[in-house]
């Protein structure tokens, strides 16, 4: 079995199974350029680990806004807030707020982002709390 085989079947394996075929693989593959392919194949599943990780971390932080805006969601003028303080479409902002997947990665509002929305907010509040009709 290749190297690179066998690096992938510890993939599926748990406990004692997977010490004894990272066991067997330290012994049968022992050369530098071996070592390095080893190394290579790890570092690919470390960065995979990591993105799969950034995609849940992304998909936690888009319901955290849903969730900050539940019970007030109605009454935002959403689509004002999109058009006026990001000059974006409604679809936009509505995929950042509800954490959507658009082409298998979730979209949520970046720091930058956040801070334009509050802002807009707070802009939104002071004209309306400055209105009275006579």
């Amino acid at each position: 079995m290749k190297l690179i085989d066998e690096l992938k079947k510890t993939g599926s394996l748990q406990g004692e199974e997977l010490d004894a075929a990272l066991l067997s693989i330290k012994e049968k593959y022992n050369s530098p350029a071996e070592r390095e392919t080893i190394k290579a194949y790890l570092m690919g599943e470390c960065q995979e680990i990591k993105e799969e990780l950034l995609q849940v971390n992304a998909e936690l932080k888009g319901m955290v806004i849903k969730e900050q805006l539940k019970g007030k969601y109605e009454i935002l003028p959403i689509s004002y807030i999109a058009k006026n303080y990001f000059n974006k479409s409604t679809a936009w902002l509505y995929q950042r707020i509800n954490g959507t997947k658009v082409r298998g990665r979730v979209y949520t509002l970046n720091e930058k982002e956040k801070s334009i929305f509050n802002d807009a907010l707070q802009d939104i509040a002071k004209q309306i709390g400055s209105l009275s009709i006579g």
